[in-house]
């Protein structure tokens, strides 16, 4: 029986976070809603597939917070559960891909806080850090064309962009996502600005210092078109992993720390597990 249920495991390595008895409870039935229990075991926040009807086509997901999105393409659960939750797998990573590059594409066009009640949390966090990322960069160019007060315009637009939302938190009229949604916006921006005012004041001003290098970094390239994470010496892609509205901790310089000794562990292809208070 083990072996059984660990060819099934290789076939899909997420059922690796199930036990052997909630392993057998989906492999047990032909029903494809019986997986739905389990989801939030399987995926990092999704609570819930969409079914249709009769159970044949998963239509989309939804986060333990009732924030949902549809898939791009509809898909069928034909076949071994495995290879259809597979193919459900692979369907959440290529349309939140999807959507993330059409939100960051409308982003500097549209109304941030209007641009934040369209698109889901997820995607409007790496959006907003795309788009800070790239006008960072920018302020760089400007400073080293000879814009001595590029820096310190940037930093009055971080703090106009955060009362916005300050605002707009208070006046959400009820949508509870939308609010949690500018929650943890607020939260990165604040993060963004503290990082900017530090620029200001110890004035770094080329791309290449390290307070800049360290910093974890989110840019759209285009030659692959995707999202590519820069910081130091490490490089990564976004995982795409839905992550609904789960929130986010206050971002101190202690979880910078602990976000380079991640990134840094990764890319030499090495095992994380800071301990201490970092850890916790």
């Amino acid at each position: 029986l083990s072996d059984y249920l660990e060819t099934k495991r290789c076939a899909f390595p997420r059922f690796y976070f199930l036990s052997d008895d909630e392993l057998l409870q989906i492999l047990g039935t032909s029903d494809p809603t019986a997986v739905q229990e389990h989801m939030l075991k399987l995926y990092d926040n999704t609570a819930a597939l969409t079914f249709d009807r009769t159970g044949s086509k998963v239509l989309g997901m939804v986060s333990s917070e009732k924030e949902s999105f549809p898939f791009a393409t509809v898909q069928l659960t034909e076949g071994a559960v495995e290879s259809w939750l597979g193919v459900v797998e692979a369907e959440m990573i290529d349309t939140l891909r999807r959507i993330m590059k059409e939100a960051t594409y409308y982003y500097p066009s549209t109304d941030r806080v209007e641009w934040l009640k369209k698109n889901l949390g997820m995607v409007i966090n790496t959006g907003a850090q795309i788009w800070w990322t790239f006008e960072v960069n920018d302020v760089f160019d400007k400073v080293r064309k000879g814009d001595k007060m590029g820096m310190k315009t940037f930093a009055t637009k971080n703090h106009q962009q955060l009362n916005d939302l300050i605002v707009a938190v208070r006046d959400t009229s009820g949508d509870k996502l939308t609010t949690k949604r500018i929650n943890t916006l607020i939260i990165i921006d604040v993060h963004a600005r503290d990082i900017i005012d530090k620029f200001v004041r110890d004035s770094v001003l080329d791309e290449r210092e390290f307070a800049w290098e360290s910093q974890l970094r989110f840019y759209w390239d285009r030659e692959v078109d995707d999202v590519l994470i820069r910081q130091c010496s490490g490089l990564f892609n976004f995982g795409y992993e839905y992550q609904g509205l789960n929130g986010r901790l206050v971002i101190t310089p202690l979880t910078d720390r602990c976000y380079m000794t991640c990134t840094q562990a990764l890319h030499y292809r090495l095992g994380c597990a800071p301990a201490g208070p970092a850890g916790t």
